[in-house]
């Protein structure tokens, strides 16, 4: 029987910039056998990955840029491999095959906010795919087609 993720309660990013560690802090718990680490204490392991130029003044302070993403999955800690795909390689059948060893996690260009979001998925059927949103501590069915507009990062455990 399958394991039900949403027994492991989400996690709010506690910022707008934050989604990328809420979803990895999230990850880690749901996946078992690595180091849950907070989102809080994520930022200063990381910090060379997101923009901190101009905090006052810059839209983008804090966000990960996509090779900061591509690193921080990369990072031997987590024991994840990266894929970054075309928007429209992102298919059902495609994330049930990286979601073979657990949950991934899915960094794409979000159309509803027009920025960069990072989710984690952990089921797919036909036509959409079941995440943890850390932009509101939700679980949600997203159409496949939510992933399509541009590239889609994703980190699949090993």
């Amino acid at each position: 029987m399958a394991k039900d993720y949403t027994t492991i309660a989400a996690i709010q990013q506690f910022d707008p910039t934050a989604c990328w560690a809420a979803s990895l802090e999230w990850w880690a718990k749901a996946i078992g056998n690595r180091a849950v680490i907070t989102q809080l204490n994520l930022l200063p392991l990381y910090m060379a990955y997101w923009d901190t130029r101009d905090p006052d003044n810059n839209p983008d302070y804090g966000t990960v840029s996509r090779a900061g993403l591509i690193a921080i999955i990369s990072d031997s800690r987590w024991r994840m491999d990266c894929f970054p795909i075309t928007g429209s390689a992102c298919t059902c059948v495609y994330l049930n095959q990286k979601m073979r060893h657990g949950p991934c996690l899915l960094g794409y260009w979000d159309t509803a906010s027009g920025g960069n979001h990072v989710v984690v998925a952990y089921g797919a059927s036909e036509t959409h795919v079941a995440v943890m949103d850390p932009n509101g501590a939700r679980f949600r069915g997203r159409p496949v087609s939510s992933f399509n507009s541009r590239e889609v990062i994703i980190g699949s455990p090993r």
